[in-house]
């Protein structure tokens, strides 16, 4: 039983009509701003959150871990030893300095990628690294990829690769403002990217096995695999690390005592050498040598307090909460908006601190701009509803559509309120008038049969259309009664049910015409219950003469067309045994009679997918797939083809599904794939399940749809160059296609030429 709008009762007050339009309004802006403050929260390109971050950061500096020392290749170093590169021999010394006293372990942030012009340099050097047996030192990543080649890394020479306790990265990622927040832990050349340098120094820090922080999902570009991405925690300043220059160990200055069981740093910092990059330090102590960032990397990692970001979800829904909570406040607090909006600024704020002292990093930005437009709106809407309501009434009859010329309006005096109003009421008037008349008269001559009757069920109005199907004029005659003489099913003589109890539906009348009846209520402009009724009734017995015509052919098609042509082969199969004609003959006229069965066929079963009522009922996909198989099996090994299929538990998903239809069209796709499949290779389904829906792909080694073809793959009687050679009429497809829209799924194909197709039929679940 359809339900209507209430019965009539006491009316809103105008307060009240009011404040449900705000509600609904706000409800409207809500659905606006939350999903932008969703799609805000997933740029990481905001200006401001970089400027958050590194505010928020310097409330929550950590302490330098003790076991840290640099030592700088500073100016210092430089006057004293001469220009930069230093003979390799000078570095071995120094190894050899810092192996006597024993450290836990050296970070040589020094490139090594070319062989010095002496031999003997490379081998004094690698014999230092290997006496130590616990020196790390870098490689390089290419700048610029060679053609048609993925980037590279550039080893340090062999003897120093050999010989060093480790070789990994020493990146540094800049932000689009250009600082160095935030490094990779693990990257390089795919499939086995190498570990960042201070990782594999703290790794020898500790015994314990440990794991990498942050997420392991790979990120690739040009060959090069990133993953584990954390966020520098730098330290508070100004103390800074501890450090010694590279000439004062070499010279034996700096005690034994101070070095041993450190974990030392060697990199260069004096400006000369370019090892310089931006960082949120560099507001006040410019930039940052990039010692200084393996340091502060090591020193979060030494105290468990390495930066993550927010994974998506949880940024999403935090963000879209914060923003969520607020406009719920301002509906239900409105004379506290602005100190809700203050606390929601500062709620934001303090929770994205409290995070990042935890570990995680989340911007608050996208709250911070939803929050603030979200209040402008708020304080707009209701100036503007206030302000604008006097006159609503009087403007929603000026906004109707105009729908024929209106009449010469009157000059209404400038700065004349009331006069203005008394204008627009006496135009608002006129219109309605006129619109009056020109419905009754539109209503006359409407090609269907409609009619209008009052809350009592009388008719008030009927078109021409109406009184011929009737052959009566109805004005006033009760509308169910009618109705009954004319043959709507359910109502019997005597009493009659209300109006408001019909549904559309369709039904024969007594002169056996196919009428489709559609009801709809008439309500008046300030809502409440229905003054009246709108019905129509329309002929559909064209529609319905048209689809038995249909039927009749295919069932013509599907039977008597196929009869004669498996008469002819069966005669041809008499003949044949009988050696009475040409064989070559008979062969051509069995492969014309066998096309012209498959076109039948193919016509048929495209004809049902399109047109046929489906029987859906709770179907296992799995057993789908394996009787399409079963029927495949024997055209599979007639090419000598290996089907193939992955079909476990999450495979053995439910869906509402007509089962002979959509087996027939997993049978087509199979069948294509192993029509244009050569001999000896295999055709794989697999079938997983996830997020409400299933998913099947049908994956061939055959030769491929080019590109250009693709977008044409399921149009009927299409035929591809790709297809040239092989057999097809091109409606398989576009049964397949067919068949899954009714399904409520969707197909896709993915092909290379002689590479392959693989087609991904997607269905939703049959929910529990």
């Amino acid at each position: 039983m359809t339900r209507w709008p209430r019965k009539e009762g006491r009316e809103p007050t105008q307060a009240q009509q009011l404040f449900r339009r705000m509600v609904r309004e706000w409800l409207g802006v809500s659905l606006i701003l939350l999903p932008l403050t969703a799609v805000l929260s997933l740029s990481h390109g905001l200006t401001l959150s970089n400027l958050l971050y590194d505010n928020l950061q310097r409330l929550s500096p950590l302490p330098v871990d003790p076991r840290i020392l640099i030592v700088t290749i500073d100016d210092y170093s430089l006057q004293q030893l001469g220009k930069w590169p230093w003979p390799r021999p000078v570095h071995a010394d120094l190894l050899d300095r810092l192996t006597a006293a024993q450290p836990r372990g050296v970070l040589f942030d020094v490139i090594f990628s070319e062989p010095d012009p002496n031999p003997e340099n490379d081998q004094r050097l690698a014999q230092a690294l290997c006496q130590a047996g616990n020196v790390y030192i870098p490689l390089l990543r290419e700048g610029v990829a060679r053609f048609d080649q993925p980037l590279a890394e550039i080893e340090p020479v062999a003897p120093l690769s050999q010989c060093a306790k480790g070789v990994g990265h020493i990146n540094a990622e800049a932000d689009a403002d250009g600082k160095v927040r935030s490094v990779y832990l693990r990257e390089g050349p795919a499939p086995q990217p190498r570990a960042q340098l201070a990782w594999l120094l703290y790794q020898a820090s500790t015994d314990a096995a440990v794991a990498l922080p942050g997420s392991s999902a790979p990120q690739t570009a040009q060959g090069w695999q990133r993953s584990h991405n954390v966020r520098i925690p730098f330290i508070r300043q100004p103390g800074g690390f501890p450090t010694v220059p590279y000439v004062s160990v070499l010279r034996g200055d700096v005690p034994a005592q101070l070095l041993r069981d450190r974990l030392i740093l060697i990199g260069s910092t004096a400006p000369g050498l370019g090892d310089r990059y931006v960082t949120p330090q560099s507001a006040s102590l410019g930039t940052t040598p990039g010692i200084e960032i393996q340091a502060n990397l090591l020193n979060g990692l030494l105290q468990q307090r390495s930066i993550l970001v927010l994974g998506n979800g949880w940024t999403l829904s935090l963000s879209t909460a914060l923003v969520a909570a607020l406009l719920a406040l301002l509906l239900f607090r409105p004379r506290r908006a602005l100190w809700l909006t203050l606390g929601g600024l500062a709620s934001a704020l303090l929770v994205s601190a409290l995070l990042l002292r935890a570990g995680w990093w989340w911007s608050p930005m996208a709250s911070l701009l939803g929050m603030i437009l979200g209040y402008l709106v708020w304080n707009w809407r209701r100036l503007n509803a206030v302000l604008a309501y006097f006159g609503w009434e009087l403007q929603r009859l000026d906004n109707e559509p105009k729908v024929f010329p209106e009449r010469r309006r009157t000059a209404t005096p400038a700065g004349d309120v009331l006069q203005g109003q008394i204008v627009a009421l006496e135009q608002a008037m006129s219109r309605t008038r006129d619109t009056r008349r020109f419905i009754a008269d539109g209503l006359e001559y409407l090609p269907v049969a409609t009619l209008i009757s009052g809350p009592d069920g009388r008719v008030l109005l009927a078109n021409r259309n109406a009184r011929g199907l009737f052959a009566d004029d109805l004005v006033g005659e009760p509308l169910m009664a009618r109705l009954a003489g004319l043959g709507y099913p359910g109502l019997a003589e005597g009493a009659l049910p209300a109006v408001s109890t019909l549904g559309s539906s369709e039904f024969r009348d007594t002169q056996g015409r196919s009428l489709r009846l559609e009801l709809a209520p008439l309500l008046p402009a300030d809502g409440g219950a229905a003054i009246g009724w709108l019905l129509s009734l329309t002929d559909l017995s064209l529609e319905r003469e048209a689809e038995e015509q249909r039927a009749v052919l295919l069932r013509f098609l599907s039977h008597d067309l196929r009869a004669p042509h498996s008469a002819i082969l069966a005669l041809l199969d008499v003949q044949h045994q009988q050696g009475s004609a040409d064989p070559q003959l008979h062969s051509q006229i069995e492969v014309q009679v066998r096309k012209a069965l498959g076109l039948t066929e193919a016509f048929v079963q495209l004809a049902k997918a399109e047109s046929e009522a489906y029987q859906f009922a709770p179907s296992m996909f799995a057993m789908l797939v394996l009787d399409a198989f079963d029927q495949a099996m024997s055209c599979a090994q007639l090419k000598q083809i290996e089907l193939l299929h992955d079909l476990d538990e999450e495979a053995e998903g439910m869906v509402l599904a007509d089962p002979s239809l959509l087996t027939r069209a997993l049978f087509n796709l199979l069948e294509n794939a192993i029509k244009y499949s050569p001999p000896g290779s295999q055709v794989r389904v697999r079938v997983s399940c996830a997020q409400g829906w299933l998913s099947c792909e049908i994956s061939d080694q055959g030769q491929g749809i080019s590109a250009q073809e693709l977008p044409e793959l399921f149009s009927q009687y299409r035929r591809f160059a790709s297809a040239q050679g092989s057999e097809g009429l091109g409606l398989g497809l576009s049964m397949v296609k067919a068949v899954v829209d009714r399904h409520g799924g969707r197909i896709f194909c993915q092909s290379r030429v002689n590479e392959g197709t693989t087609f991904r039929m997607e269905l939703p679940l049959l929910e529990d």
